[in-house]
């Protein structure tokens, strides 16, 4: 299966990841209670499930860009801007991934992109996106009431 392949696969399971967490809030209803983390668990999910991992590699090692690289940053890039975040903090780095999400769409969003460019602005998401993705996770952990060690990372 080619690299492509694989993003499209991703990039379908992601809508199918959004459609049934839309579905899901609807059926909930309401704001209270836990639909804050919900919806973080929800958008925090699509991010460390949308292929920036491939995506790093395409570009970095392989020196091509996937046809999917514009739409899926402009996707995160929106998802990230549009979730409400728990707490400033969170927000504050939101606010810092979805610009680093839009400087990596524009880097590929040309006829001919400088591939140069478009790896180091698609490194830079990647490595980003983890950071981001540990500060969630460790807010929902202590949020949940669990003591969750150092896991090793897999992308």
């Amino acid at each position: 299966m080619t690299l492509s392949l694989r993003i499209r696969g991703a990039i379908a399971a992601l809508a199918a990841i959004a459609v049934a967490t839309t579905l899901f809030a609807a059926a909930c209803g309401d704001d209270s209670g836990g639909s804050k983390e919900l919806d973080t668990v929800a958008a925090i999910n699509i991010l460390d499930k949308a292929g920036l991992h491939g995506l790093d590699d395409s570009m970095t090692k392989d020196k091509t860009i996937p046809s999917t690289a514009l739409a899926t940053y402009q996707q995160l890039q929106t998802i990230t801007l549009l979730t409400k975040w728990p707490n400033s903090d969170l927000e504050k780095k939101a606010d810092a991934l979805a610009k680093i999400f839009g400087d990596a769409a524009a880097a590929v969003d040309a006829d001919k992109p400088d591939i140069t460019k478009a790896a180091a602005a698609a490194h830079n998401a990647h490595e980003a996106a983890h950071d981001f993705s540990h500060a969630v996770w460790d807010y929902l952990y202590d949020k949940a009431g669990l003591k969750v060690g150092a896991a090793e990372e897999d992308d």
